[in-house]
């Protein structure tokens, strides 16, 4: 496997990771962080649905950055597929992370136009890129040594 495949992989992930860990809070902010909380009785007040996607954002972003840093790190090419590997698992939890964590009930708010369908999208590239990075670390067949023949 090159090395300019490998560079330019992890660069990619690791701006992947970023950009996940970035947007509920700073892309497209998520209703807690413009201070708006849900409102209980007695005067109390409670996180909204979005809150718990943001952490779970923060999460997977930091692990499919790191993720980059060990393929920019790794010199073999097991090492780099099983790498994908995990990438893609992090990236189909990206990908159904606001499944999992509703992002907001009122379709109205900035959470479900620019947080959810950029997870979304974010996730979808990352699981790409993992796809790419499987695929490009196998062996090729041209590499392979074929068996000597038994003598008879």
């Amino acid at each position: 496997m090159k090395k300019s495949t490998t560079t330019i992989a992890g660069s990619i992930i690791v701006a992947l990771g970023v950009l996940i860990a970035l947007t509920p809070r700073f892309l497209f902010p998520v209703c807690e962080f413009k201070g708006i909380f849900m409102q209980l009785g007695m005067g109390k007040t409670a996180h909204m649905p979005c809150y718990y996607t943001t952490m779970g954002a923060y999460i997977l972003g930091v692990l499919i950055a790191l993720i980059g840093l060990m393929v920019l790190m790794a010199k073999g090419r097991e090492t780099v597929r099983m790498l994908a590997v995990v990438l893609g698992g992090a990236s189909l939890a990206v990908t159904f992370l606001t499944v999992i964590f509703p992002i907001c009930p009122n379709p109205d708010e900035p959470c479900n136009h620019g947080t959810k369908p950029l997870l979304i999208v974010l996730g979808i590239a990352a699981l790409a890129v993992a796809g790419w990075l499987f695929f490009s670390s196998r062996k090729s067949l041209a590499s392979m040594s074929t068996p000597a023949e038994p003598e008879v």
